[in-house]
């Protein structure tokens, strides 16, 4: 080969070389920086609500060859206990924090009036219900408590108590024993109401309520519940590791709602949702 030639190839590796750098350096530019710990917060983490949740969490990270930790909480005392907690994680190395994503308030409030109501043959007038409101630091449980209570109203019908407290739950349920319904706006309330309510205790009255774990899809599909308003959870999870991944905000997962009924439990799409 001449001179020549030798000299024209090299030229030609040389920006070949110089192209692919720059090439790299540009994906690098437009790529947001992959997190090296990922730690997830949510409260009341070893609650039976989070495992569909923490299932797809796992399986993301997995797939896409990245850690995570999550931290230990209990229920929240405060407003502020959930920023304290993310900071904590910041303090002790995490990268991001994630923090649970829940479905639009007033799309599950319309969704558990309208069953409810068609359950009472679209006459509600005179009905009392009592309303476990799930956690008091909850800003989802309190939109849902807020709305379901002014819709309540609006239906003719009596609001006989609410209480936010996930504990006593069987304790406040003996106090209302004369209401026709029982509405659980989160799943760890939803459970202890149904293991309450079950048998005797719970004849003249119906629980309704927000739910994800096994124990209120048994009792969903034993007909202590009557209807119960659920997500996917497992996908919420998975994509939330995918959009911080992505640099994108995790608030714009698109979350859809759904209404299962008893004896719908296994339903292929229904048992597919609640048993990932």
């Amino acid at each position: 080969m001449g001179s020549s030639k030798r000299y024209i190839i090299s030229i030609i590796l040389i920006f070949s070389a110089i192209a692919a750098y720059a090439a790299f350096r540009l994906l690098q530019v437009d790529m947001p920086d992959e997190p090296k710990r990922i730690s997830v917060v949510m409260e009341n983490s070893g609650s039976p609500r989070w495992i569909n949740y923490l299932e797809g969490i796992d399986q993301a990270a997995q797939d896409y060859g990245v850690e995570y930790s999550v931290a230990t909480t209990g229920y929240y005392t405060s407003d502020t206990e959930e920023e304290r907690l993310r900071e904590q994680e910041y303090s002790t190395g995490a990268d991001v924090v994630i923090t649970a994503v829940e479905p639009d308030p007033e799309i599950v409030s319309h969704i558990l009036l309208q069953e409810i109501i068609s359950d009472y043959g679209g006459v509600f007038t005179g009905r009392t219900v009592a309303i476990l409101g799930g956690s008091p630091y909850n800003e989802f449980c309190n939109s849902l408590l807020n709305s379901l209570g002014e819709g309540i109203v609006r239906a003719g019908g009596d609001v006989f108590w609410k209480k936010q407290t996930p504990y006593n739950v069987s304790s406040l349920l003996k106090k209302s024993k004369h209401t026709d319904v029982v509405i659980a706006l989160d799943d760890d309330s939803l459970s202890q109401a149904a293991a309450y309510l079950k048998g005797k205790r719970g004849r003249g009255r119906k629980l309704y309520g927000v739910g994800c774990s096994s124990t209120s899809a048994y009792y969903l599909d034993k007909g202590v519940i009557s209807a119960m308003v659920t997500c996917d959870y497992f996908t919420i999870g998975y994509e939330s590791i995918e959009a911080t991944l992505k640099g994108e905000d995790i608030k714009k997962i698109k979350i859809d709602p759904r209404l299962i009924r008893s004896g719908e439990v296994y339903v292929e799409k229904n048992e597919k949702l609640l048993f990932p």
